[in-house]
């Protein structure tokens, strides 16, 4: 299970270097063309006809059946197809007016958003006893709609068009903006990162653990320099609640000869450092080597993460490209298959990230980013992890249901001079054995 976590915690890391670095108004117009009228309200086929316009989602590659109500030649019959072929609707009460509830959850579908309510979301009481306040909480937290969006109202083409530009219209400027920065990034080799990290994690009431706490979290605070010629250095000042554990400074180093860290001795209270086993962790400096790759697979990240243009941002005296980010990963393994040949990824690691995967359920990924609009160069990030666990794992069943990580950075000092050295002391450090893998009883005859 350790093992399994420091993977996740590897993933993270991963993700922040690939998301870190149409005009609006030309979907809408787009999308009434489509439409035959304009001022009515629209059905459910209809409306997830148009999302599937807006979403840009690919016509099946096989025969899809569409309901008996809807007639074989109606305006939106084929991309009513893109719709059901992705699971976005199951075809329930096609002719029936959408109403604005069922229409974000269609939406919240194809962002993947967390199946988990936004934290910390200012919104009315009377949308918080509603059936779709879960996709709603991210929607609102993002923007997209406000306290005025009537979730029992229904939509005429024209606002179901403006919803979907809102949500859709600016994802390849977007896009393109991300990846314009990606390659001011490719240009800077060094830089210093520091922010804070929240975890918050929930037991499976279905697996009982004795001592358990109800409410098990982490808060951390870390300062981070990068050369990406050298790895990466990582200072962490850490408290965990639920448990009798006093306040823990570590220190960890990412470098060519290995990952270490230094952290207290549960047994004396000194601390010490660790080698960490190579086949828990990718080779971070060969990542970061070759990750101009991350680019030419970008069309295969279509299909787990959507990008959004909120808008340009001033603080003080510099101007900002505000992104936001939604992100599902269903399928660990199959995510880490993209980026195996890119990173270097050794067979023995992703053996670990296969045996991992199975761990996880799903995966969610949301957040904001402000790029420097001047550099391309990104200076803000929050992000927002839901890892949803297994109900087993190795053959026994996993205590925990879910964790919930929260992670707030600021990135400055690009291209300043950064060595990365490892310390002495670490360089004789001892490497934690590998816990051999759970192998399940086999019964008696």
């Amino acid at each position: 299970m350790k093992r399994s976590f420091a993977l996740i915690c590897s993933l993270a890391l991963l993700l922040c270097l690939i998301t870190s670095p149409a005009l609006a108004g030309e979907l809408q117009d787009s999308l009434l063309q489509r439409v035959e009228q304009p001022t009515k309200q629209l059905t459910r086929a209809e409306f997830v006809s148009l999302l599937a316009q807006a979403a840009s989602l690919p016509a099946p590659g096989y025969s899809v059946t569409i309901p008996a109500e809807v007639p074989a030649d109606a305006w939106y019959a084929d991309d009513l197809k893109a719709a059901l072929a992705a699971g976005i609707y199951n075809g329930a009460t096609p002719n029936q007016p959408v109403t604005k509830a069922q229409a974000i959850t269609f939406i919240s579908r194809v962002l993947g958003t967390p199946g988990e309510e936004a934290p910390a979301v200012p919104a009315p009481e009377a949308a918080k006893n509603h059936w779709s306040y879960v996709p709603y909480s991210w929607l609102y937290k993002d923007g997209i709609v406000d306290a005025s969006f009537n979730l029992e109202g229904h939509l005429t083409a024209t606002e179901g068009a403006t919803l979907l530009d809102k949500t859709f219209g600016t994802a390849q400027e977007a896009k393109d903006i991300v990846e314009k920065s990606q390659v001011a990034h490719l240009n800077t080799k060094t830089m210093r990162t520091n922010g804070d990290v929240s975890l918050s994690i929930k037991p499976n009431p279905a697996v009982p653990v004795q001592d358990m706490p109800a409410n098990l979290g982490m808060k951390a605070s870390f300062v981070q320099e990068v050369n990406y010629d050298q790895g990466i250095s990582q200072k962490f000042s850490m408290t965990i609640s639920g448990l009798p554990v006093p306040p823990i400074e570590m220190e960890q180093y990412m470098v060519s000869e290995g990952v270490y860290m230094k952290m207290p001795n549960m047994q004396t209270g000194q601390a010490e450092w660790l080698k960490m086993p190579a086949s828990m962790f990718p080779d971070i400096t060969e990542m970061m080597k070759q990750q101009s790759q991350y680019i030419k697979i970008s069309k295969e990240l279509d299909q787990y993460f959507r990008y959004r243009l909120v808008g340009e941002k001033k603080i003080g005296d510099k101007t900002y490209y505000e992104i936001s980010l939604y992100g599902r990963i269903p399928d660990l393994t199959q995510f880490m298959k993209l980026f195996s040949g890119q990173m270097g990824l050794t067979p023995e690691v992703m053996k670990s990230f296969e045996q991992s995967g199975k761990l996880i359920k799903d995966l969610y990924l949301t957040g904001t980013t402000l790029i420097n609009k001047d550099t391309d160069l990104t200076e803000k990030q929050t992000m927002t992890m839901l890892v949803t666990l297994a109900d087993e794992f190795e053959g026994q069943p996993v205590p925990l249901k879910s964790f919930y990580g929260n992670f707030n950075c600021a990135f400055k000092d690009y291209g300043t001079e950064i060595n990365i050295t490892l310390p002495e002391g670490a360089a004789n450090a001892q490497e934690v054995p590998v816990a051999p893998a759970a192998v399940p009883a086999t019964p008696a005859n």
